[in-house]
């Protein structure tokens, strides 16, 4: 296992456990949970990410409203570097406004676009704005000085009954607000701290519950991970060995520490964050390979984590090696070809780690094959470099990656193509298979199993799935299953019915495409096809209902349009001034559908706009792209900044 292919690996298995800042109801509206580690909602540095991506082409790159686009919008942009930006808003008014959107200034909704962590980060960078680095460490002096005796360096307090400053509650509080309390007469005097000082306090206090002072991954806090490195063989424990512990912040990598075990094979690093959204995976290596734990998170309320690294002597053969359970998934949206997704549970039932065979002295090692239809095309491993872990000898996956003892998962996908209507879906399995499942959608096709056992269909949101299952195939077993009676029109009005899902945007035509899977594993249960399955795909939105007009079917075309084009600017196909100039002139042409639209509506049905937004549907190729990138709008009066106070 190669140290690049494993971290790739860790961060796919962070991505799969979902991981990011919780949010839960309080009076009505989203905060972020108070729990674990007490971190504040919301990172600067990774909303300034986001920021860039989604809302500087209208907002501007420093996000002061000045855009090629500004002039073009019906309502003035705000300044967000404005020092009296924050005057009379809170936090938690900035997130509604990007999660509902304001249509009557142009700005969509990001509720469906962005995750809930993504637009609490959003706040803090957006936050931060207005503030100057001297501001916020002269806030945070000022707080050391006169606060953190009653209220601690952490904000949750000294003593009982002090408020504690980590509330999410805080968020949605205005500065003034903030002043209120600590200026009342509930609040112990505080002499030495002037008037000048209040808006500065303020902004301290507002650092516990919104990270908007967080410019940078910083990794520390008062937790400890304690990882055992032991021999799984031999039951031995390795001492002096050393261990790489990596941190990552929801799913992003932030920093490696390196360290040695003791003499009782256990090594400590300190001074970590505690909060839900950090994980920690051990990694070592034994013997010319690569090991490391299970993900570990801090438990509420923890301060320490234990991590295991087990090692393996080699020494398994193939034949500790079965097949678990495997999943053959139909999809019928190609035209001319049938996509087949195939997922495997490996399993090493020995106490030793199975290397494979090497044929040939110089090939990297065959661990695992599997054989494909000889007429398969596009093959391709999710989530894995072809040219690293995975080759493909013909139509033959190859896995290079020593098994260890337990079970991986292995998800591919290939297309085959449709002959006189028909495709004949069978390949050798070279290991004992315990459980094979076939599944195709029920939409007037025939399959032809004799040697499979039909069981009931399995419904989902997409329709019936026909279900066949094989039982106990000894190793070498070539299960067989003939699809037909495919037709163009059978095919055209599944790929229109339903919603594609576009799980790698790189990768070659085939199930990558496949719009059904998510309900398919719904069916089967993710326990079953385990969590590393579904990485990259997510649950599918719901079409519009009717037939859409005119306008817009315009309006969709131009936000498909400026999708296309953000893909392909991330992707460096285009260069930047290109890229603004074409992005530029959608935009002025969706503004102006937008503004006819409103026209036509009259100003007392504007608030319905937010049903007319063109939606980026998944049968389209890019789900994550927004139609514009605007955070907020505002008109900068004083008749409208009460109704615009989170723009």
């Amino acid at each position: 296992m190669t140290r690049s292919f494993l971290r790739i690996s860790i961060l796919l298995f962070v991505l799969a456990l979902g991981l990011g800042v919780g949010m839960n109801q309080l009076e009505g509206k989203a905060f972020a949970q108070d729990g674990g580690g007490h971190e504040p909602v919301g990172k600067a540095y990774r909303g300034e990410t986001i920021f860039l991506q989604r809302c500087a082409s209208c907002h501007g790159e420093k996000g002061d409203g000045n855009s090629a686009l500004a002039d073009q919008l019906p309502d003035t942009l705000p300044d967000f570097t404005a020092p009296d930006y924050a005057d009379g808003k809170t936090p938690q008014e900035l997130f509604d406004v990007i999660t509902n959107g304001r249509m009557d200034k142009m700005m969509p909704p990001w509720g469906n676009e962005l995750s809930e962590a993504d637009r609490w980060d959003a706040v803090a960078y957006i936050w931060s704005l207005h503030l100057t680095p001297d501001q916020i460490a002269q806030s945070q002096q000022l707080y050391e000085q006169n606060c953190a005796s009653c209220h601690g360096s952490s904000g949750a307090g000294v003593e009982e009954g002090t408020p504690d400053l980590r509330n999410p509650q805080w968020l949605s509080a205005t500065d003034d607000d903030i002043i209120a309390a600590m200026t009342s007469e509930a609040h112990p005097d505080v002499p030495d701290v002037g008037e000048s000082d209040l808006p500065l306090l303020a902004n301290a206090v507002r650092r516990f519950s919104l990270g908007f002072d967080q410019t940078e991954v910083v990794v520390e806090g008062s937790g400890d991970v304690s990882i055992l490195v032991k021999n799984g063989t031999t039951g031995d424990i390795l001492p002096n060995h050393p261990v790489r512990l990596y941190i990552f912040e929801q799913d992003q990598f932030a920093d490696m520490r390196e360290g040695e075990t003791d003499g009782d094979g256990r090594v400590q690093f300190t001074g970590l964050p505690t909060n839900p959204t950090w994980t920690y995976i051990a990694e070592t290596s034994y013997q010319d390979l690569t090991y490391h734990s299970e993900p570990g998170q801090f438990a509420p309320d923890a301060d320490m984590l234990d991590l295991t690294v087990s090692v393996y002597d080699p020494g398994a053969t193939k034949d500790s090696v079965s097949i678990e359970r495997a999943h053959w998934l139909i999809d019928l949206t190609t035209p001319g070809f049938v996509d087949v997704g195939e997922v495997y549970v490996f399993a090493n039932a020995a106490d030793r780690v199975y290397a494979g065979e090497r044929p040939d002295p110089n090939a990297a090692p065959r661990v695992l094959e599997i054989p494909l239809p000889a007429d398969a095309i596009n093959i391709n491993v999710d989530g894995q470099n072809v040219e690293g872990r995975f080759q493909i000898d013909g139509t033959t996956v190859i896995d290079t990656q020593p098994l260890p003892p337990g079970t991986i998962q292995i998800f591919l996908r290939y297309s085959l193509p449709v002959v006189d209507g028909q495709v004949v879906v069978s390949h050798p399995l070279l290991y004992y298979t315990r459980m094979l499942n076939l599944l195709a959608p029920d939409i007037g096709i025939t399959v032809d199993a004799p040697d499979w056992q039909e069981d009931d269909p399995i419904p989902t949101e997409g329709g019936d799935f026909l279900n066949y299952t094989i039982l106990d195939l000894p190793a070498g077993a070539e299960p067989k299953a003939v699809i037909s009676g495919i037709t163009e029109e059978t095919v055209t009005q599944n790929a229109a019915g339903e919603p594609q899902q576009v799980i790698d945007r790189g990768a070659p035509p085939g199930i990558s495409g496949f719009p059904a899977f998510p309900w398919i594993l719904a069916g089967l249960g993710v326990l079953v096809l385990g969590l590393s399955v579904v990485i990259g795909w997510r649950k599918h939105k719901q079409t519009l209902a009717a037939a859409p007009a005119l306008r817009e079917e315009q309006k969709r075309s131009l936000a498909i349009q400026i999708a296309a084009l953000d893909d392909a600017f991330e992707a460096g196909e285009i260069p930047r001034g290109q890229y603004d100039e074409q992005r530029n002139l959608l935009k002025l042409q969706l503004i102006a559908l937008l503004r006819q639209e409103r026209e036509e509506m009259g100003e007392g049905e504007s608030v319905n706009m937010l049903d007319q937004t063109p939606k980026i549907h998944p049968e389209e190729e890019t789900p994550e792209t927004p139609v514009t990138p605007d955070i907020a709008t505002e008109e900068e009066t004083e008749e409208s900044r009460d109704d615009n106070a989170a723009d």
